[in-house]
């Protein structure tokens, strides 16, 4: 469906396997071809709701002539590479901080496993749980498959989607080198998972050395500063567009601190990232959104280790955070 009539801006809506169901890409026509911003995770269902598109707007491969990622998750990265090799090579451009962690996440899968069951063990994760979260991510790294020869962008570059420019806005938080494609003459932000309707972005502490060591940090910086831009309307990867951005910053803003103290208080005079984990999310999550419950919970714990308001000690190989003395 079109979303932005004078930027020839389409939403498409594929489905995801999750409680959270689908992702918004979003294809760009122009009066030389078309542009796709995000992918959607590999698999079928993600063809064929590519396919079906295509069809309705008769779009032939090669009038795919550019693929822009927001950043380097599987439901947005994912068939980039099947995206490529339909549209005969048409370029595929991410952050070029997202694309060290494609490199180290998705095609070293080695690695990010054993870095993140060391993570979370050390963060009390019990073993039996540790194994399913670990496996819930193994189960995800196929859905990356095949991969796109990466083309890198920078922050404040300048882009042609359509027959209009878009700025390079770095907005990192929810990954370490999210971008977001901002379009200053009709003000329009095409926001990926950094500036959500509905939901607050997933903010998560990863495995050190390689990621961000204060996510959160970056996060509320980067919203912070999208008030600069004087943006008009979000186009965002999950839920409708909006326009209330001022209204939805300081909503986020506001959640987060209610998370820090929540977290704090939870802590109290010592605990795991995984003891707090469970006081602060609801018990019927499922292992894949166990996973980002805990990986938050370290994000705003580190947030409050850095404001020197928690400590942190280890004993018996698992961290305990507590507030300072």
């Amino acid at each position: 469906m079109m979303v932005h009539e004078q930027l020839g801006i389409y939403k498409v809506r594929l489905p995801l396997p999750f409680r959270l169901n689908h992702v918004n890409c979003y294809a760009i026509k122009g009066k030389s071809g078309w542009w796709l911003v995000d992918a959607g995770l590999s698999r079928e269902a993600t063809r064929e709701g590519w396919m079906q598109f295509f069809e309705e707007q008769a779009i032939a491969p090669t009038d795919i002539l550019g693929i822009y990622l927001t950043h380097f998750h599987p439901d947005h990265y994912g068939c980039s590479g099947w995206l490529q090799s339909y549209s005969e090579g048409a370029p595929v451009y991410i952050g070029e901080i997202d694309a060290d962690r494609i490199n180290r996440y998705w095609k070293d899968e080695n690695y990010i496993l054993k870095a993140m069951r060391v993570l979370f063990k050390e963060n009390g994760m019990p073993d039996d749980i540790l194994v399913k979260v670990v496996d819930s991510i193994d189960n995800l790294i196929p859905y990356t498959s095949p991969h796109a020869e990466l083309t890198t962008l920078q922050s404040g570059q300048i882009i042609e989607l359509g027959d209009h420019v878009y700025q390079v806005i770095l907005t990192p938080g929810h990954t370490d080198g999210h971008i977001c494609f901002f379009n200053k003459e009709h003000g329009v932000l095409l926001s990926g998972d950094h500036l959500l309707p509905d939901i607050s972005s997933n903010v998560s502490l990863w495995p050190q050395p390689g990621a961000d060591s204060n996510p959160l940090e970056n996060f509320l910086r980067a919203i912070h500063s999208i008030r600069s831009l004087n943006c008009q309307c979000a186009l965002p990867a999950h839920g409708k567009p909006f326009s209330n951005i001022e209204e939805r910053i300081s909503q986020l803003e506001n959640h987060h601190q209610e998370r820090l103290e929540l977290i704090k208080n939870c802590a109290g005079s010592g605990a795991t990232a995984y003891q707090v984990c469970q006081q602060v999310f609801r018990q019927d999550l499922s292992v894949h959104e166990l996973r980002f419950a805990m990986a938050e919970t370290l994000a705003h714990l580190v947030y409050s280790m850095y404001k020197g308001e928690l400590e942190v000690s280890l004993m018996g190989g698992v961290y305990t955070y507590s507030l300072k003395r």
